[in-house]
């Protein structure tokens, strides 16, 4: 029986490198930035650490070929510049690092590869490099979120749902990190409306300044998070994350894939 390797690459040595042969490579991107009084500033890169990690593992059971690097920690945090150690760098860098990435596994060999984002300010920016990639052959780069691969019925246990720090986080954080949640300081932050109607009723699309939109780092009503509810969701995400690189890895080479 062949040994299954985790696909974990800091965790792997060269002679488990080479003997895995990805043909499947996983690039979890966090963030480090405020998350309201309660929970710490790695929230985001805890959770896309632990979703990519297990589904990568989970992926190699089933038969993949996957191999995961370690995450990006720090990415794109330009709107909260007011806040303490938002940790940031330039769009121009971000993309630039994303696309020597997806070089180097090229490089390696790798011609897919699967972007898992933890952090919303992110997205725009990685749809971006993902359309500057296509204007030259190379690498399949397809991009989920680190809980996009959870059940719907597994999302179904939010009563609040919260785009930061709210419900969902709170709950994932107490099931991955309960010893850095500050659970005397879960409650319910607020989030501020534009004072400019229009922008709201015709739903026009701006960078929100962190610092007007939720002035504690954090937004909505968290109280009813726990660590049961955030189980259900990441355990979900990991069994559905690792069924997707699985069959990623293992659909059939061709020069119309994935088509």
């Amino acid at each position: 029986m062949a040994e299954i390797y985790s696909g974990i690459l800091e965790e792997m040595t060269i002679e488990e490198v080479r003997a895995l042969d990805a043909n499947v490579c996983v690039i979890p991107i966090g963030s480090t930035e405020p998350h309201g009084p309660a929970l710490p500033y790695g929230t985001d890169s805890f959770q896309v650490e632990a979703t990519s990690y297990g589904g990568t593992r989970e992926s190699n059971r089933l038969g993949g070929r996957v191999l995961c690097l370690p995450p990006l920690r720090i990415s794109l945090n330009n709107n909260f510049r007011a806040f303490p150690f938002a940790c940031r760098m330039q769009v121009s860098t971000f993309m630039a690092l994303l696309k020597d990435l997806v070089e180097m596994c090229e490089t390696e060999g790798i011609l897919r590869v699967v972007l898992v984002n933890g952090h919303g300010g992110n997205l725009d920016v990685i749809r971006a490099v993902q359309r500057d990639l296509a204007a030259r052959d190379g690498a399949f780069v397809c991009l989920i979120s680190a809980t996009g691969c959870a059940s719907a019925e597994a999302r179904s246990v939010w009563e609040n749902r919260s785009d930061h720090a709210g419900e969902e986080e709170t709950s994932q954080m107490l099931y991955l990190r309960s010893d850095l949640v500050r659970r005397q300081k879960v409650g319910d932050n607020p989030r501020m409306q534009p004072g400019v109607e229009v922008l709201t009723e015709f739903k026009a699309e701006f960078v929100r300044p962190w610092h007007l939109y939720l002035p504690t780092s954090a937004g909505g009503d968290a109280t009813r998070a726990s660590a049961e509810k955030g189980e259900r969701v990441i355990e979900s995400a990991i069994e559905g994350m690792g069924r997707f690189l699985a069959e990623l890895s293992k659909a059939p080479e061709g020069e119309t894939f994935p088509y």
